[in-house]
């Protein structure tokens, strides 16, 4: 995604410093559930405290700053497990694989599965934190790009839609899809959103519409 080209390409490995809780099953679950928590608290309040953190993730003060020290130490976190899901997610759409439309349909799927790590890119902290080699994200972008010229190629994507338009579509869409049930209250719950998203996303790129 050409939007998000500049902000892939750093390490997503973890190496807990001296005194960190053991590198465990157990452990990488609690550290996950830090990150995703501060993920979902900072993308709705930047300046929250990290107890507000600690409390979304059903831990304590103290097994907080076991993993992370500081809001710096989580924010450098949160960006690499946002790498990690993006590659991942790319990596499990087989964008090589069928027409240029399922692995469209493949890709926005995964990426929807990928939220909690990829809102991160959503936040204003995130968006600002850009790793410096870019080799790796511009390699995925250039996979994404030849997905959906492939669909120009075979009928399955509308010719007329530009690859920059479609991939900065997908990101749109995944903002929505987290942002509004959580401002729509009860009108619209996540699993609602993300069938509206990922039919949209389909309807909008597709040759043929009708077809979806």
């Amino acid at each position: 995604m050409s939007h998000f080209c500049q902000l892939v390409g750093c390490s997503g490995s973890f190496q807990y410093p001296y005194g960190m809780p053991e590198h465990t099953p157990t452990a990488e679950r609690t550290r996950r559930a830090i990150l995703e928590a501060g993920i979902e608290v900072l993308a709705s309040n930047p300046g929250a405290p990290l107890a507000e953190i600690a409390e979304r993730a059903g831990v304590s003060r103290s097994t907080f700053h076991r993993y992370f020290s500081d809001r710096n130490t989580l924010k450098k976190a949160a960006g690499e497990l946002a790498v990690e899901a993006w590659h991942n997610a790319v990596a499990r759409a087989r964008l090589s694989e069928g027409t240029g439309l399922e692995a469209y349909r493949r890709l926005c799927t995964e990426l929807m599965d990928s939220l909690p790590a990829l809102v991160w890119w959503m936040t204003v902290d995130g968006s600002e934190e850009a790793p410096e080699d870019h080799s790796e994200g511009e390699e995925t972008d250039r996979q994404i790009a030849a997905m959906l010229r492939r669909g120009h190629e075979d009928g399955s994507i509308d010719p007329q839609l530009s690859i920059d338009w479609i991939s900065n579509s997908v990101w749109a869409m995944l903002y929505a899809v987290y942002f509004i049930p959580i401002e729509s209250g009860d009108k619209l719950g996540p699993f609602e959103a993300r069938q509206q998203a990922l039919r949209t996303l389909l309807k909008a790129a597709a040759a043929d519409p009708s077809s979806i």
